[in-house]
């Protein structure tokens, strides 16, 4: 990966190093520079500029991110990477196919991959405002915006990954939603960990049935949803043995989570997900609920009685868009 210094501010430097335990030290800044301590390192301190128009410049900065790579022991690429993305929470879809080694995706894969990428942040983004195990529609406003607002990586070395990535502050939600500081973005990423965390763990386990009454509980502490199955089937290949390793990279602004970074899911674990989202996707077809609608036709007719009943067309809301149903009535409903 090129290093463009350009894209470095150094404020965002500042805060991606002290993300990493160090501490700046204000004495320095009147001279015009961040100087960084950690107690980890006693005897060594990371010094910068802060203004760009410093003669060495980009030379420090360089070697800045050279030092931050030599204390946490990774390459300056994943560094220079990390600090870019270090506002972002983001997930990397790592997609292991032994036939090709890292070479190649199939070109329909790789749409396919994309929009499945998409739809498991929309269906756990839909399970953040409303625990259900199926969205009929996922077409909320805060679910789209933040889809919008994501950002699809360039591709890294080693199988084949794409890369999907959202500013940690980019959607605003009604305060009354959430009663903690987590935002919005974060509560859908954790919800995507929390989703694939307990499918799989159910998997290994073998009590798949148990996660599926979970799933249908009014609070839906799962996750798990037939909308968010039938993503992760998206990135199954048909007629090929694909293992996909899904890691999620949290932002640094807010406190990383305590959960399992990287989720492994092996190629015969998707059709037991498939499985999963038909049941839960079932439960739909029939649904008690008072809904919000008006009566376009009355087609009932005279009983005996001679009272009218029998069939009525109803424009039902549900979801946000106007769905046309058909009623039979009884007297007394007509």
């Amino acid at each position: 990966m090129k290093i463009n210094i350009g894209n470095i501010g150094t404020a965002d430097l500042r805060d991606f190093i002290k993300s990493l335990g160090w501490a700046i030290v204000p004495e320095a800044i009147n001279d015009r520079l961040y100087v960084l301590k950690n107690p980890a390192f006693p005897e060594r301190q990371i010094v910068f500029p802060i203004d760009k128009t410093d003669f060495d410049y980009e030379e420090t900065i360089l070697a800045t991110l050279d030092k931050v790579a030599y204390f946490i022991n990774k390459p300056t690429e994943f560094v220079y990477s990390n600090l870019l993305d270090y506002k972002d929470d983001s997930l990397r879809f790592r997609i292991i196919d032994n036939r090709n080694e890292d070479r190649f995706i199939p070109l329909t894969y790789a749409v396919s991959a994309l929009n499945g990428a998409q739809q498991l942040l929309l269906s756990a983004a839909h399970t953040v405002l409303e625990p259900k195990p199926h969205h009929p529609k996922l077409k909320k406003t805060e679910p789209k915006q933040l889809i919008e607002k994501c950002n699809f990586k360039h591709t890294e070395p080693g199988s084949f990954i794409l890369k999907v990535s959202c500013p940690i502050n980019a959607v605003e939600v009604p305060s009354n939603l959430f009663s903690d500081d987590e935002t919005f973005v974060r509560k859908t990423t954790l919800a995507t960990n929390r989703a694939l965390n307990n499918i799989v763990n159910s998997i290994e386990a073998d009590n798949l049935l148990e996660l599926i009454e979970k799933a249908k509980e009014k609070d839906n502490s799962t996750f798990v949803s037939s909308n968010l199955c039938e993503a992760i089937v998206n990135f199954q290949e048909e007629h090929s043995n694909i293992d996909l390793n899904i890691e999620f990279n949290w932002s640094s602004l807010i406190v990383a989570p305590q959960v399992n970074k990287i989720v492994k899911i092996q190629h015969d674990y998707f059709s037991r997900i498939k499985d999963v989202g038909v049941e839960l996707k079932s439960i739909e077809a029939s649904r008690e609920d008072t809904f919000i609608g008006t009566v376009e036709t009355l087609n009932g007719e005279m009983n005996n009685e001679g009272k009218r009943e029998g069939e009525v067309i109803i424009n039902l809301l549900i979801e946000d868009e106007v769905v046309r149903a058909k009623a039979t009535l009884n007297e007394v409903q007509y």
